[in-house]
């Protein structure tokens, strides 16, 4: 049986204003947080699963899918009172691979496009005066490079 493990992190009971939405992907965890410190934001709430902000788009997502993503999002964004969102999608993403693989890497990185660019006008439709920021996010060798698609 695992030890008991206390944390060097101290609790802070208050809601961070931003929440970031990607894939889980973990090799590009700690450059989201990275990231959201550069923007200023020492904490972020996150929802993060396979496909991340793909998962909002509900022209190309399954609607199960979707429905559930949409509905998570909503309830951070309503009950942690989030003002900022950071959608991210990935180059490499094992999810668009599964679903659109035979078409292409072209054809991906634009439906990645299309569903940040879907999600973040959902979000601000349902919210207006949320700010969104949507990044294509690629690896060049070791680094991580956040490229802005643009803020709402």
């Amino acid at each position: 049986m695992p030890k008991s493990f206390i944390a060097k992190v101290p609790y802070d009971a208050s809601h961070p204003p931003v929440l970031a939405v990607y894939c889980s992907d973990g090799r590009f965890t700690d450059a989201v947080e990275e990231l959201a410190q550069h923007l200023g934001h020492e904490r972020i709430d996150t929802l993060t699963l396979p496909g991340g902000p793909g998962l909002l788009n509900r022209w190309s997502a399954d609607y199960l899918e979707s429905d559930v993503v949409s509905r998570a999002a909503h309830f951070l964004i309503k009950g942690h009172d989030i003002a900022e969102v950071l959608l991210l999608a990935h180059e490499g993403c094992g999810y668009y691979k599964a679903r659109h693989g035979a078409l292409g890497a072209e054809f991906i990185a634009e439906q990645q496009l299309k569903d940040l660019q879907e999600a973040a006008a959902e979000l601000v439709k349902a919210y207006p005066g949320l700010t969104v920021h949507t990044y294509r996010v690629r690896p060049e060798g070791e680094k991580i490079h956040f490229e802005p698609i643009s803020s709402t």
